[in-house]
């Protein structure tokens, strides 16, 4: 018998016993089989599960699309609402890149907002605010799956991260994961899986970070960079300026070492186009859009559309009266 773990799903008093080794359906996990109260209640169905263990599944989609050559197609998440964030939660994206370090979210908000993504199909990542001790502790605790850690220029900030994101012995990072280990009912489970199935992604933005790509690119433990070519630019002297072609050379030769190494990258994209352009490079750690992207797009596109039909309505009526 393979191992599997119990978990509560949405219909009452309706437990749902899922096999890790299955095809992942759900944040990791797939339904197998779903059993009633009264069937966990039969004598030994309880001593069957015992023998398997259960709790949360510390499984990582992201990780798993990553190391299997796969693109993951992620999104910002900038907006705390809990609708917006199920909304994209139910999208299908294979991860969600919440933005602690642009966006004033805090770790109430945090909270909020992977409490939303629970039980969706989508891993939930976090841009720290800075390579400090306690945002990986607020990300991790609070049951984050990944985390991408800014600024990150030389192999002593990427060996830095590393410590920041792994237990003892490999890191430093404190332990009390409290709502990361179901509140300490899956503690034991939590704390073997951690350290091998979080997503530690760095971000090269800096001329430095470019310089230093190898260095940072062969730091242990870390599982992806991920290019900003907006910091990029700007620290180049030329913000705004992505399509400068210091720029592209610049992030070309970032994917090239990548690509060169082994290690899984990307960078935002805002389209279709641009997101499949990257994959064909063989990029992996994509964003497409945000949630504030798709906001104001629909609404400027739909509402100027509008106006643009009724001034045209306007003119044909007043060259109708002439």
């Amino acid at each position: 018998m393979g191992k599997f773990h119990l978990i509560a799903n949405k219909a009452p008093n309706v437990f749902c016993i899922s096999e890790l080794s299955s095809v992942d359906k759900r944040a990791g996990w797939s339904y197998v089989v779903n059993w009633p109260l009264e069937a966990l209640c039969q004598e030994n169905a309880f001593n069957e599960l015992a023998t398997c263990g259960f709790g949360l599944p510390m499984a990582n989609r992201l990780k798993d699309l990553l190391k299997s050559g796969q693109p993951a197609i992620g999104t910002w998440v900038t907006l705390a609402d809990p609708y917006s964030v199920e909304l994209l939660a139910d999208a299908g994206f294979d991860w969600l890149l919440i933005d602690t370090e642009h966006i004033p979210i805090g770790r109430d908000a945090l909270r909020g907002i992977l409490v939303a993504i629970g039980g969706s199909e989508s891993a939930p990542v976090v841009r720290l605010a800075s390579n400090s001790l306690d945002h990986f502790q607020t990300a991790l605790d609070l049951g984050a799956q990944g985390v991408v850690v800014p600024m990150v220029s030389s192999r002593a900030d990427a060996e830095k991260a590393v410590a920041h994101c792994r237990y003892p012995p490999r890191g430093v990072r404190g332990f009390a994961p409290v709502r990361a280990s179901r509140y300490f009912q899956n503690i034991e489970e939590y704390a073997a899986g951690a350290n091998s199935e979080i997503s530690l992604i760095v971000q090269i933005e800096t001329p430095a970070a470019a310089a230093n790509i190898d260095e940072i690119l062969t730091t242990e433990s870390v599982d992806g960079i991920f290019i900003g070519p907006s910091d990029l630019a700007s620290f180049m002297n030329l913000a705004t300026q992505t399509g400068h072609p210091d720029v592209v050379e610049a992030v070309d030769r970032i994917m090239e070492r990548a690509r060169a190494h082994s290690i899984p990258f990307g960078l935002p994209t805002w389209s279709r186009d641009e997101c499949l352009r990257y994959v064909e490079l063989g990029g992996q750690l994509l964003t497409l859009g945000s949630d504030l992207h798709y906001l104001s797009t629909g609404v400027r596109n739909d509402l100027s559309g509008v106006r643009k039909l009724l001034q045209e309505d306007r003119a044909m009526q007043t060259h109708v009266k002439h």
